[in-house]
């Protein structure tokens, strides 16, 4: 990747003879952003460029380049790419658009230049792509005259898409390097963030993210990032339009969005929705040092801002800081001795009172700053541009809050008023240490989120880096599980294969289900009534009783499911019923008899695997029953899964406080919930081809838990 942001020379192909305003000349602007190294041209029509003379193709080059860039038409790639091969460059960016991202032949064609890459040990960037940006060595490959950061700050941009670097202000703050990896048929994400990793420059990484070809081997390098750097990432396609979207742009392959969501949280990663968001959350982490927690100290000219930030808190998890006696004595003045002073505290009449803007405010935020009982700090201001009101000078104001603020604690700041635009930009300009203002009070309280939980999610992912090697490397999606190291549990090694069949149900399920220690309620496959009867009498009423056929895999949404049967004669009548009911809706279906189970009793949770495209084996935890997909309480979780994943998996669902016990029931056993979860995790490893598994519901209870319904779909 050196040679992508800092090459020593550089081969621009497809450069047009045009100049000046409408002739989007890549020459032109390279030159224009200060690149000292090297450059050829190549056009076969144009004689020279800029006073640069050009060559008529990359064979005539008198030496070989580090770098090259084609901007040529689609058609005319691979002869060129195959040119630069020959000429020995191993380093190429595609800037032409219509491969992945269009129609058939255009992946025909990208297919075609990846071949050739691969057996000639050349590296690609695009196609389809804005390329490279480095403030840091004056180099871009961008057709876009884009200004140049002096000095580049140490935020560098992986995207996929060039218009965040195009306009970085708009999307995630000025920026020092960029890559834009297009359609990653080549050089990806893994790629870009192995170089940043141990890049000097570059301090905070935020990523555009649309597909991710590399699944398993990103979450491995991005988890080893951020152990050193902190990531912020704006994941697009979340929705199904979104996703339609994505495959057009890039041609990306899209999985599911709550899967992404489970990988970056595994990483250390801090997700954004918004590009607001992004840019926040990038100045937060470029500005401020960790908060040693989430208690927050707000100081405010508007009561009813500091009403609007309490609420908002609770959205990013942070909490209101507990005023201290000390902090309540140090904003009280004499004058105003009956002023109610709290947290979030509206200091706005006791500014006034002192006629002191500058100095009162360095007193407010000093006295919370300096209260052990505070991590952060959001300060609300008014400025006024009136000569009426030259006492807010705001950068003043910063500096002297940050001189009152010993142990740098995170300071954000909200202006409003007919001066807040200029101010806040003279603030942030100045970059006073440990002090920054955002475009809305919503979004210094987000940005202080999001400080927070890069820190948490920071730790999380070095803890589990840490621990035995539960978290080996799982298979990439298909391949095989041979060598993983997996969770405590059963040994189940070499694992047995499958029963035969596309879908495993009833006892077969069963059976697969027992070699992991999952535990499944009491059962019997009854052939007839007189056989039902029987085995309900072995298990004990009462029971249930549910129709065994391949047709009816979803018994419950068709009615094949009986419950509660408590005597003989209900075992029957229930038997008559479902069979009647079967023959009516699939005359031509095979019943291979009626499922006969204990009835057990607890809170109804959904436990599964699942396949995602791009990440592999994927374990799932939800509310349970036959409203599952309807309330889609769901959390996910990368396979393997150890059993601290699996308790914060529990927690995250919105089902949570009834696992904890509430309304006077009991908690249930999230122990051994829990250890169902671990187990489907080496499940999952050892059997690449189960494409899908569900137990629903698992019945989860004070002292256990049951599987009573399994499937099991192979790929």
């Amino acid at each position: 990747m050196h040679l992508f942001l800092e090459p020593r020379s550089v081969v621009l192909v497809g450069t047009s003879r045009r100049t000046g305003s409408g002739a989007y000349n890549n020459l032109e602007v390279l030159l224009r952003f200060g690149y000292t190294g090297e450059i050829f041209v190549v056009n076969p029509t144009a004689g020279e460029i800029l006073g640069r003379r050009t060559m008529t193709s990359v064979a005539d080059l008198p030496a070989t380049p580090d770098l090259a860039v084609l901007s040529v038409g689609r058609d005319r790639v691979p002869a060129v790419f195959e040119q630069c091969v020959a000429k020995g460059i191993r380093r190429v960016v595609v800037i032409s658009q219509g491969f992945a991202d269009a129609d058939d032949e255009g992946r025909r064609l990208q297919r075609e230049l990846v071949e050739t890459a691969r057996r000639t040990g050349t590296r690609v960037l695009g196609p389809n792509t804005m390329g490279i940006y480095n403030a840091f060595a004056g180099f871009t490959t961008a057709f876009l005259d884009t200004p140049r950061a002096d000095p580049p700050p140490p935020l560098a941009l992986v995207a996929q898409s060039g218009v965040l670097q195009v306009g970085p202000e708009s999307w995630c703050g000025t920026i020092g390097k960029a890559i834009d990896v297009g359609n990653t048929s080549d050089v990806d994400f893994v790629d870009a963030l192995e170089y940043l990793e141990h890049d000097p420059q570059t301090r905070v990484i935020a990523l555009y993210l649309e597909g991710m070809p590399r699944g398993r081997r990103f979450l491995e390098v991005a988890a080893r990032v951020t152990r050193r750097k902190p990531l912020v990432a704006l994941k697009s396609g979340r929705s199904s339009a979104g996703a339609r979207a994505v495959a057009s742009h890039t041609g990306s392959l899209v999985g599911e969005d709550a899967v992404f969501d489970a990988v970056l949280r595994r990483a250390g990663v801090v997700r954004v929705r918004t590009v607001s968001e992004l840019r926040a959350a990038g100045l937060a982490l470029l500005r401020f040092a960790a908060p040693a927690g989430p208690r927050l100290a707000v100081v405010t000219a508007t009561g009813a801002g500091g009403i609007l930030v309490a609420d908002a808190c609770e959205d990013h998890g942070l909490t209101l800081a507990p005023l201290s006696p000390a902090v309540r004595e140090a904003l009280a003045v004499d004058r105003m001795s009956w002023y109610p002073v709290s947290n979030p505290a509206d200091v706005w009449p006791l500014v006034m009172a002192t006629g002191d803007f500058t100095g009162y405010l360095a007193r407010a935020f000093g006295a919370f700053l300096g209260d052990d009982a505070v991590d952060a700090a959001l300060g609300i201001v008014v400025c006024m541009d009136s000569p009426l009101h030259r006492d807010h000078d705001l950068v003043a104001a910063a500096r002297a809050i940050s001189a009152a603020n010993p142990h740098g604690k995170p300071v954000a700041l909200w202006l409003y008023g007919s001066g807040a635009v200029s101010a806040a930009a003279a603030v942030n300009a100045a970059e006073i240490p440990n002090v920054a203002c955002f475009e809305t009070f919503d979004l210094g309280v987000t940005a202080l989120g999001a400080l927070r939980r890069s820190t948490l999610l920071r730790a999380e992912a070095a803890e589990a880096a840490a621990q035995p090697p539960d978290r080996a490397t799982a298979p990439t999606p298909g391949g095989p599980a041979a060598g993983v190291v997996r969770p405590s549990g059963p040994p189940v090694s070499p694992p047995e294969p499958l029963p035969p069949g596309e879908v495993l149900l009833g006892t077969a399920a069963e059976r697969v289900l027992a070699r992991y220690g999952i535990p499944v309620a009491a059962s019997r496959l009854a052939a007839g009534t007189d056989d039902a009867v029987a085995a309900a009498a072995e298990l004990g009423f009462p029971v249930v009783l549910k129709i065994a056929s391949p047709q009816w895999v979803h018994k419950s949404d068709r009615g094949g499911v009986a419950l509660d049967l408590r005597d003989e004669a209900a075992v029957r009548s229930a038997c008559a019923a479902l069979h009647a009911r079967f023959a009516a809706a699939t005359p031509q279906g095979t019943l291979d008899g009626f499922l006969v189970q204990r009835q057990g009793a607890g809170v109804e949770l959904l436990c599964g695997i699942k396949r995602d495209p791009q990440f592999g084996p994927v374990v799932v935890v939800g509310m349970g029953g036959i409203h599952a997909e309807v309330f889609r309480d769901v959390a996910y979780e990368l396979a393997p899964v150890t059993a601290a994943d699996a308790l914060r998996m529990l927690d995250r669902l919105r089902l949570a406080p009834i696992l904890h016990g509430a309304r006077g029931r009991p908690p249930v056993d999230r122990t051994a919930v829990a250890a169902v979860l671990e187990a489907l995790g080496r499940l999952a490893l050892d059997h690449p081809d189960v494409a899908e598994l569900d137990l629903n519901p698992l019945l989860a209870g004070p002292t256990g838990c049951l599987v009573a319904d399994a499937r099991i779909v192979r790929a």
